[in-house]
């Protein structure tokens, strides 16, 4: 026979908290017992309070749900946020690579994009303060071609690699300093 209590109306509203008690057993390893109602009975605190513990656990089991359910929902905001701002970076990149472009590109470098009346983008080393008041097309901005064959726009450059700035000033690890200086890849090969 299957026991319960049920305690009314619980904090959520729902009517139906009942605590499963422990089934009886009247002869347990084959033993009658003296009085088997006097066993199973419990006063009608211990009861109140064993059902407010049961209501209780489930409100904690819920909270703690909800806060990894959080958790977890926060983490794939982030890798969204993440996957949109590699699809840019990776649009931008494809977009300047595909720039004219009439000399061979070294990383390390600073380019400066500019569009004819055509429409026709083209990269040129020369800025728009080096054309002085005579800059031939409109300046779209100037980038640095990276190691990776990715693109900075000047001046972003500590930003692109936030996370490795991070490690170097965090955990002061000289080898990532050295990852980082293009310019020492560029002596090296």
């Amino acid at each position: 026979m299957k026991r319960s209590y049920d305690s009314g109306e619980n904090c959520s509203g729902n009517t139906n908290n009942k605590v499963l008690l422990v089934e009886r057993n009247f002869e347990p390893n084959g033993v009658a017992l003296v009085n088997p109602l006097k066993v199973g009975k419990h006063s009608f605190e211990e009861t109140m309070e064993l059902a407010e513990t049961h209501s209780k656990s489930q409100t904690f089991i819920q909270s703690n749900a909800q806060n990894k359910l959080e958790i977890i929902g926060r983490q794939m905001k982030s890798l969204q946020d993440l996957m949109v701002n590699v699809l840019s970076e990776s649009k931008l990149d494809m977009d300047l690579h595909n720039a004219a472009c009439n000399f061979v590109k070294k990383p390390g470098q600073i380019y400066h994009l500019y569009k004819k009346e055509s429409g026709q983008k083209y990269f040129s080393m020369l800025s728009p303060n080096e054309w002085g008041s005579n800059a031939p097309h409109q300046f779209l901005g100037s980038y640095k071609l990276e190691a990776d064959q990715s693109w900075t726009k000047a001046g972003e450059g500590q930003n692109k690699f936030e996370g490795l700035n991070y490690l170097t000033n965090v955990f002061k690890i000289q080898q990532i300093s050295a990852l980082m200086d293009t310019q020492a890849i560029m002596d090296t090969s």
